[in-house]
């Protein structure tokens, strides 16, 4: 009887069928979609993933789907007619060696990502050689490497990068009587991991990414923690308590029975749905179920600040901190305020101290956690900002929290309701430069608010 094999698909540049054939790699399934604009494989990016594969997986079939153009770019929506490509052949294992680190490009390649992830691909991809956050790499849905010398991971990275793994990349073939030695980079370390994983899909086929994971991490000695709760394509909220009236950054669901991920507030309703994935808001350390999907909570952010090693440098960008009273949406005015710096082309980084954050692509970070924790907070930030390239960083307080940047803020804003109005006084190395009276707190207002900044940014510019 024969074994049946392990299907992966190789997301890339192409396939050249007569160079795998050299290696006695013969099982190969070319796709005739995707970029057509050359006659093969000009950059051998993708033949060369597909041997390293080849020869560390064995009884494998190979697909190659073409998805990157003749200059080796590709586009977020030939990467979605691959993928979906790939579900609909049931080949549940995908290589993608390639990924960006523009700021710009990461929302629409994560709804990509996680509707397929949330339908059974197993994805893994290249992290940047430049050491930057790279898309998707980063996201939790998906198993993100860099090159070293051996398999394991690196609190480092995990910590700043949402890199998961590390594998050599520097591998040796022999052909006939010719020596061939791959350069080091994180392109070739991505299909060492997924061969590592077809062989585990051998054993248990039916097994999801965190399962992957899981198994991964065990294999490297480290315990898996997820940092971010960036996996949700539908999510049902616990009685709906959203304080925020900013948009979440998933599709809401009105039963739980239709969500990939239930988002609680009570530590006694966890277990009831260890069948979904977990977003826990509660304030109170619980312990992590028992689950075979992923899970979040404050304290794998506190784990996350602890594990940052020490800034080399202080904090080189601009810091602006709004300080609003208790009537004021907090979330709502840093999506907002992001939205403006992100249609001007620049990457803020948005900050945080309420849980709920996190179901917006805020940054949370924990003020009232314990000593250990809150000193780590700024060295956290500094690796945050420095590996996802940020402009700037606009952190959102209560007026009673202390001020987690110790003197680097340039702007403070203050914000504050009187009666019907609110005020709005903006302070500059700390120099009142203006103030501002608004009836009420609209987009109109915001955007308002956001161009005094932008003269603020750029003044010292400008007298250069």
């Amino acid at each position: 009887m024969e074994m049946k094999k392990t299907e992966i698909a190789i997301l890339d540049s192409g396939i050249d069928e007569n160079i795998l054939a050299l290696y006695g790699l013969y099982d190969v399934i070319q796709h005739s979609e995707g970029h057509t604009d050359d006659n093969g494989d000009l950059f051998m990016h993708g033949t060369n993933c597909a041997i390293i594969i080849g020869w560390n997986c064995a009884n494998v079939r190979l697909y190659s789907y073409k998805i990157l153009d003749g200059t080796g770019r590709g586009d977020v929506s030939v990467l979605e007619s691959a993928l979906r490509w790939c579900l609909s052949n049931g080949i549940r294992l995908v290589n993608l060696s390639f990924g960006t680190t523009h700021f710009k490009d990461k929302g629409k390649i994560l709804r990509t990502i996680n509707h397929y992830a949330n339908r059974g691909l197993i994805i893994v991809a290249a992290t940047a050689n430049s050491g930057y956050t790279a898309y998707p790499a980063s996201f939790s849905s998906v198993i993100g490497v860099r090159t070293a010398d051996a398999f394991g991971t690196d609190d480092e990275s995990l910590c700043n990068r949402g890199v998961d793994f590390t594998a050599p990349s520097q591998h040796e073939f022999q052909l006939a009587d010719k020596r061939i030695l791959l350069q080091r980079n994180n392109s070739y370390a991505a299909p060492y991991v997924t061969a590592m994983i077809g062989q585990l899909l051998a054993m248990k086929e039916d097994a999801n990414v965190w399962q992957i994971k899981k198994q991964l991490y065990l294999k490297a000695g480290k315990d898996c923690v997820q940092y971010v709760p960036d996996w949700i394509e539908n999510g049902w909220i616990f009685q709906n308590k959203l304080i925020s009236k900013a948009d979440v950054y998933f599709d809401v669901v009105k039963e739980a029975e239709n969500a990939d991920t239930v988002i609680l507030y009570d530590g006694n309703e966890v277990e009831k749905y260890n069948d979904k994935h977990i977003v826990y808001l509660g304030r109170e350390t619980i312990e992590e179920p028992d689950t075979q999907y992923f899970f979040w909570s404050r304290k794998n952010r506190e784990t996350q600040i602890e594990r940052s090693r020490e800034k080399n440098e202080n904090i080189n960008i601009p810091v602006i901190i709004l300080r609003l009273d208790s009537g004021q949406d907090v979330i709502w005015w840093l999506t907002e305020l992001r939205k403006c710096f992100e249609v001007e082309g620049y990457n803020a980084y948005t900050v945080s101290s309420e849980t709920e954050s996190v179901l917006y692509y805020l940054e949370y970070i924990p003020l009232d956690a314990d000593t250990c924790v809150r000193n780590k907070i700024v060295d956290f930030i500094y690796w945050q900002t420095y590996y996802n390239q940020s402009d700037l960083i606009v952190c959102g307080m209560k007026k009673n929290e202390k001020d987690i940047f110790n003197g680097y803020a340039e702007i403070f804003i203050e914000i504050e309701n009187r009666g019907e109005k609110t005020d709005i006084v903006v302070y500059c190395d700390g120099i009142k430069r203006t103030q501002i009276c608004f009836e009420a707190i609209g987009e109109k207002e915001i955007r308002e608010v956001y161009n005094c900044l932008i003269v603020f940014l750029t003044e010292d510019e400008d007298e250069q």
